[in-house]
């Protein structure tokens, strides 16, 4: 498990090393060709680089073993990253439109050098790949922060897409579009975030999805032994599952054999993907 964190921790250091390289790009093409968009989605970026270095502390805290405070490990600071790195791009998403919003009824309009053309959608591009590597990796290690990230890397592609499209048709005088594609896209960036925020309040708050919890009892039923499995209670702690189990079994077994039923229950949920269960046996009536 420790080992699913540090290699996710990869996916945060691109992202980081990425954002610095296209903030810097941005922000100085913008400001030389009198660009505000390209200029507004270098200053996104630079609010990504703290979110990469949120999603960094966070993954090395989980990483640290389980002491007398903290007897679960301190597996859930990921999703306590997760939830800062919602509000984050909720606050970018909100930035973008508030300040466009203006600018669309002022008909503050500019029509910036074709280059930051090519600067945006190369920056586009650039993010795709990295989009697709963190989501790649945050499936691979089930890390709930890098997959954050991850969204937060395809909503930034999405931003510096959209700012190439619209700086397209200022070229051919409907300078317009350039900043109503940037309102839109300000919208799509905030329920980006808000649907992370929704995921994070719902796992610290100890929620469980009822279908994650469907699949450990099927799991579980398939047991010889097991005759019913009237209770199952779960939590998630960041990347990991903990769970809780009660199973009926045979009154007439002996404590041994019971124990050694609950043994292959943990076993066969293990194997499923739960870092750690507890299981009590109950006689049948």
């Amino acid at each position: 498990m420790a080992n699913n964190l540090r290699i996710a921790q990869r996916g945060a250091y691109i992202s980081l090393v990425t954002y610095i390289i296209l903030s810097i790009l941005k922000y100085v093409v913008g400001t030389t060709y009198n660009s505000a968009a390209l200029k507004a989605d270098s200053l996104n970026n630079l609010t990504d680089i703290f979110v990469s270095v949120a999603v960094l502390v966070g993954l090395k805290i989980s990483v640290k073993p389980a002491d007398k405070n903290h007897p679960y490990g301190h597996m859930k600071t990921e999703n306590i990253t997760t939830l800062i790195v919602s509000f984050i791009i909720m606050f970018v998403g909100i930035e973008v439109i508030s300040s466009n919003i203006p600018k669309l009824i002022q008909g503050d309009y500019s029509e910036p050098s074709t280059l930051t053309i090519w600067v945006s959608f190369i920056s586009g591009i650039i993010m795709i790949l990295v989009y697709l590597f963190n989501w790649k990796l945050a499936i691979k290690t089930k890390s709930t922060s890098l997959k954050s990230a991850a969204k937060d890397n395809l909503s930034d592609a999405l931003v510096s897409i959209g700012t190439g499209i619209g700086l397209i048709f200022t070229q051919f005088g409907l300078p317009i579009i350039d900043i109503i594609l940037a309102v839109i896209l300000g919208f799509i960036i905030v329920y980006t975030g808000f649907t992370i925020f929704k995921e994070s309040i719902f796992t610290l708050s100890d929620g469980f999805h009822e279908k994650d919890l469907n699949n450990y009892i099927e799991e579980i039923e398939n047991i010889e032994g097991v005759l019913d499995v009237p209770s199952i209670k779960g939590r998630y702690h960041g990347n990991s599952v903990f769970l809780d189990v009660t199973i009926i079994v045979d009154k007439d077994l002996t404590l041994d054999e019971a124990h050694d039923i609950c043994d292959l229950v943990e076993h066969q949920l293990k194997e499923a993907g739960a870092y750690s269960s507890y299981v009590h046996p109950e006689p049948n009536l």
